[in-house]
């Protein structure tokens, strides 16, 4: 099933790949690096939205919250794309924005990245806010992500019958 035996695979969805998954996969993979533990995990995102004929960057402002949390423009070369069927074969785990998205993947692999990070609800679309909404946001799932890092560990060590547990 896995491109890479081995790894955990996290796969990150919005509504549009534009900001809250981008930042996501942005930033997970960020603490993954900076903490020794890329080695261990895949990191992608997409959405519902399909953007063809033209491609989409992230947004600016998403761009620029990552930046001024990570120090770098971690999403430079992000384009928008919607998410696949074997993009969902291959998550070990997907973390939806939205309660509602849950519905469309494996009740087994799925949780909100709220719930990834041990609390309810939903990560709030900053599309079409203000720059300080999306560092808000940024925040907010930089925060969901430390939390969710002892789930994530242990999926790296292999303990799949704990996967969604708490």
């Amino acid at each position: 099933m896995s491109s890479n035996p081995g790894k955990v695979h996290i796969l990150f969805i919005c509504r549009g790949n534009l900001c809250r998954s981008p930042m996501g996969e942005a930033l997970l993979r960020w603490r993954l690096e900076n903490d020794g533990l890329a080695e261990c995990v895949v990191v992608e995102s997409a959405g519902y939205h399909r953007w063809e004929p033209f491609s989409r960057e992230a947004h600016p402002f998403a761009r620029r919250a990552v930046e001024s949390l990570c120090g770098r423009d971690l999403l430079a070369n992000h384009s928008a794309i919607a998410w696949t069927k074997e993009q969902v074969e291959r998550a070990t785990l997907i973390l939806v924005a939205e309660d509602w998205m849950r519905d469309d993947f494996p009740a087994d692999r799925v949780l909100t990245m709220r719930e990834f990070g041990g609390e309810r609800g939903d990560v709030e679309d900053p599309y079409g806010g203000d720059y300080q909404e999306f560092v808000a946001c940024a925040e907010d799932i930089q925060r969901l992500i430390a939390a969710g890092l002892p789930r994530l560990m242990t999926l790296c060590r292999g303990d799949q019958d704990d996967r969604l547990s708490d």
